[in-house]
């Protein structure tokens, strides 16, 4: 699991080295009570309309790995305007290979973000899949600002609520690093089962 953080975060430096204009490369480290996580965005602008993304999360328990998470998403992106967008992925989680199809609106302003997201996804069968994304950088002082984020995804089937996610991040900015506190909440089978890993973070945008 080291291994591949470390290969994945070097390949992702030398990319953003080669063409810095087209790609940009967010990871995000998580310190918690139960487990570390790595989180990244790895965004590609083809042209005006075309967008690829790569989400990869591993989430490792610190003496077992009984309850550990992945999570790797492939996205094509196609913008028909600044704030809509129609989304093809394809990736990998916890239980196997999935496929999505969904829309998204996204605004983007100087101190704040906010998108949020509707579609179907195929993992052994179909679900309704929704998420929200919000950031908020109010500005503190010169050349400091606070930190705050919420991503949430739910899915929902014939069975209920098979799966979702909450996390949390509040701190502060400085330049392009953000640290702060983390919490990451995670449901499985109708929250049947659920983890929780509270800790530190943080997140770099190159």
């Amino acid at each position: 699991m080291k291994a591949k953080l470390i290969v994945i975060m070097a390949l992702a430096a030398v990319s953003t080295q080669l063409n810095a204009q087209k790609l940009s490369y967010t990871p995000d480290l998580v310190l918690g009570h139960r487990s570390y996580t790595y989180m990244h965005n790895v965004n590609y602008q083809i042209n005006e309309r075309l967008k690829l993304n790569n989400l990869t999360l591993f989430d490792t328990e610190y003496t077992r790995d009984q309850d550990n998470i992945f999570f790797i998403r492939n996205t094509l992106a196609y913008s028909f305007t600044k704030k809509i967008s129609l989304n093809g992925a394809f990736g990998v989680k916890n239980p196997g290979a999935f496929f999505s199809l969904y829309a998204q609106y996204r605004m983007v302003q100087p101190s704040y973000s906010f998108s949020y997201s509707i579609g179907a996804t195929y993992q052994k069968g179909f679900s309704l899949e929704q998420s929200i994304s919000f950031e908020y950088t109010p500005q503190l002082r010169e050349n400091l600002k606070g930190y705050f984020s919420v991503l949430a995804i739910g899915n929902l089937d014939n069975t209920g609520y098979p799966r979702g996610l909450q996390f949390i991040r509040l701190g502060v900015k400085q330049d392009k690093m953000m640290y702060g506190i983390a919490s990451n909440f995670d449901q499985f089978n109708n929250s049947k089962k659920t983890l929780e890993n509270i800790g530190a973070f943080v997140k770099y945008n190159f």
